[in-house]
């Protein structure tokens, strides 16, 4: 008789939802798919935010409302109404099993991960979706937040935290909805809720508290994408575009982030990959875009860069994966700086109903203009000059005071920023909520299965099926490569449990054309054309030997044995503490993928640390950016034995003011050296990481560049590590304006 197992206890299964509608084709009749996901909050975040971990499941395809043109209003209205309580009904559909009536029937017996029987006891916890979705899944009118009633006209004003607007009660609303009288309606219209059933006002659930922060739809493809069209009409209006792109193309590549091909007005569409990656160079960029500003655009400008480094600093913040009172004061910090600079940007907010309004008014003053000038037609040309020249500053300084007073940054998105602390404070780090898994699941259970179907009838049933199957297998072969995995594992864990990684690595040596490899120093220095690189790295070879205290005659360090490569692996650590290893690429003279040759800079620690010292250049904290130019290596013979070195030939720069940050870009500058060397041999033991930097200026400008920025925001680890010392020094120095 088989033995029975017992349960060992109970849990609770934190049922999370996602919903967004997505588009299938523009060839078959413009269809569409409105999908609902489903996970549970006992995986953990990182398994959750992976497609290929197979942690959310396709559970319903909500009926997509019909297109609405050419009606009267009041149908119109009737139809979105109906549209909204067919979604409703589907939904209490879907979740019939969480219903409050049904909370003795709802649990139930599950076999978990450890191999033990639990007593699991679902309920919602979640739901994660875009501002529309949440709209119409909450019956709240658009353009007003899904978290407080904060009224329409004060979206763009931030608040402090002890004078925040009341939060939703879902229950009052529940309540004033079912009494359906003339007041109650009359209340619900002035807290901006629509009357009518909302299914999750009948959940065992606090439905306030369902929603969670959208780092994709809020920051990535919003409030950034957002920023980056002010800036760009900022950019053109003080005719600084064309160095803008210039300096956008000038961006050298980093590790996984590829040199930008393409202008930002050559960008035709932005997605959120593309915002992500724009972010982690536009400061730097828009910095230098703006540098060397006349008197009058000094203030501007630096309020211009000011707000864009908020900005972005706020979505850095917002990346991390866990907080503490420090760091969310600083997201707070840069928050409140962005809010007190975004007016610089605010002549570009007009709605396009101003901007018709705005050029009927330009064709009345330009009639004004028109008919003095007509009056005055007897007068010298000079004179009526001048008038022109009166006439175009009265024009264009009305035009702005007009577009500026008539303009406003009340939309939603800009407001739900002021509620990532709390959100933060009450359920953890804002990436386990980002709705990234679910963009990426609409092509392995949607798009796919619509791809394979015949996209005609009943299609929907064709998409489940063929999601269905593809699903089974791959959880199949997932299975098998872990059982695969833990037998390998078990097999070789004695060999591998003394093993350690090396810090460096070369990478495979580069093939001379035509020659084979490269056999000895001699040979080395011939495979490079350029005949300045080719006496540097030799006099700097010697200097370098020299300071070993190898002494070593030109004829047997030619012949000493030597082989030249193209990439190194560095092994480093992230924020977290985790072994990451950078491969740092470094071609010569050789083109990267078809392209021209890539040396990427790198980190050089000039200094280590030693107890009771502080580092040189604080801010870089002893680093300092070189670019690799040639790596090789060599093996030397001389009177006191032999030596291998491991070695790379360098561009050096010099922190300007001391390594300290600029104040409105919070970057630092390195120049060229004015004195001494420019280019060095050094050990390749010294690189310690990957670095970027931003040109000041570019090849088309036809001047030399002798500057960089160093670019901090190029990946949460450098932006942790390298202005982690100074951050509570320059917190506030905008704001007292020294």
């Amino acid at each position: 008789m088989a033995k029975t197992r017992l349960p060992v206890g109970q849990t609770v299964v934190p049922i999370i939802f996602m919903s967004d509608g997505t588009h299938l084709t523009n060839f078959c009749g413009d269809k569409k798919a409105w999908p609902v996901y489903m996970t549970i909050g006992n995986l953990s975040a990182a398994a959750r935010m992976k497609h290929t971990m197979h942690g959310v499941l396709l559970v319903a395809l909500l009926p997509i409302p019909v297109k609405m043109r050419d009606i009267p209003l009041k149908k119109r209205n009737a139809q979105r109404e109906r549209n909204r309580m067919v979604s409703q009904h589907v939904l209490q559909h879907v979740m019939h099993g969480l219903l409050n009536s049904e909370t003795e029937n709802r649990n139930f017996y599950a076999c978990c991960a450890d191999g033990r029987f639990r007593y699991c006891c679902p309920t919602l916890a979640g739901w994660m979706a875009d501002y529309p979705e949440h709209r119409d899944l909450h019956n709240i009118k658009s353009g007003v937040c899904y978290w407080c009633e904060c009224p329409q006209g004060e979206m763009g004003d931030l608040r402090e935290r002890n004078d925040q607007h009341p939060l939703r009660d879902h229950t009052l609303y529940r309540q004033l909805s079912e009494a359906n009288t003339p007041e109650s309606n009359a209340d619900l219209k002035r807290r901006n809720v629509n009357p009518g059933f909302n299914i999750l006002w009948h959940l065992d659930c606090i439905t306030s508290e369902l929603p969670k922060p959208d780092l994709l739809h809020t920051l990535q493809i919003n409030m950034l994408k957002h920023l980056l069209t002010w800036l760009h009409e900022f950019l053109k209006q003080h005719k600084r575009l064309d160095k803008f792109n210039d300096i956008w193309l000038s961006v050298p590549a980093y590790l996984d982030m590829s040199k930008p091909r393409c202008a930002y007005e050559e960008v035709s569409r932005w997605n959120g990959g593309e915002i992500k990656t724009m972010t982690r160079f536009l400061v730097g960029v828009a910095r230098n875009a703006l540098r060397d500003p006349s008197p009058p655009q000094r203030d501007v400008f630096e309020r211009a860069i000011v707000c864009t480094r908020s900005l972005i600093e706020f979505y850095f913040y917002a990346q991390y994966d866990s907080h503490d009172g420090e760091t969310l004061d600083l997201m707070d910090n840069a928050l409140r700086c962005f809010h007190e600079t975004k007016g610089v940007f605010r002549q570009f907010r007009a709605s396009k109903r101003l901007t018709a309004e705005a050029g009927e008014r330009r064709k009345e003053l330009c009639a004004e203009r028109d008919a003095d000038l007509e009056a005055n037609k007897t007068k010298s040309a000079a004179f009526r000059n001048r008038i022109r020249e009166t006439w175009k500053s009265i024009i264009e300084s009305e035009m702005a005071e007009y577009i500026e007073d008539g303009s406003d940054f009340n939309f939603p998105k800009i407001h739900l920023m002021q509620h990532f602390r709390e959100q933060i404070q009450r359920f953890g780090c804002l990436k386990q909520w980002s709705t990234e898994i679910g963009e990426s699941s609409h092509k392995r259970q949607i798009k796919d299965g619509f791809n394979a179907s015949n996209k005609t009838g009943d299609y929907y049933s064709q998409m489940i099926n063929f999601y269905l199957r593809c699903d089974a297998f791959a959880i199949r072969k997932v299975n098998c490569e872990a059982w695969n995995r833990k037998l390998a594992a078990q097999m070789t864990e004695d060999q591998t449990s003394n093993r350690t990684p090396a810090r460096l690595k070369f990478i495979s040596p580069q093939q001379h054309k035509g020659k084979g490899k490269v056999e000895d120093f001699r040979g080395l220095l011939n495979t490079i054309g350029d005949q300045t690189i080719q006496n540097g790295i030799y006099t700097g070879t010697q200097r370098f030997l020299r300071s070993k205290r190898i002494n070593i005659e030109s004829d047997d360090l030619l012949g000493s044995a030597a082989a030249i490569y193209h990439g190194v692996e560095v092994e480093t650590r992230n924020m977290h503490g985790e072994k990451v290893i950078q491969r740092l690429r470094c071609t010569g003279e050789n083109g990267w993928y078809s392209g021209p040759a890539r040396n990427d800079w790198v980190w050089v620690q000039t200094a280590k640390p030693t107890e009771g010292q502080e580092l040189p250049y604080r801010a870089l904290q002893g680093r300092i950016p070189n670019r690799l130019l040639r790596l090789f290596k060599l093996h030397v013979i001389h009177a006191r034995g032999e030596n291998t070195f491991w070695l790379a030939y360098v561009e050096l720069t010099r922190p300007a003011n001391g390594g300290m940050p600029e104040r409105a870009s919070k970057l630092v500058r390195v120049v060229k050296p004015t004195s001494g060397e420019a280019f060095m041999v050094i050990s390749a033991a010294n690189i310690v990481g990957a670095a970027h930097v931003i040109p000041e200026e570019t090849i088309s400008s036809g001047v030399e560049n002798k500057g960089w920025v160093v670019n901090s925001h190029i990946d949460l680890a450098t932006w942790n590590d390298v202005y982690y010392m100074l951050e509570d020094e320059l917190s506030n120095v905008v704001r007292r304006g020294k």
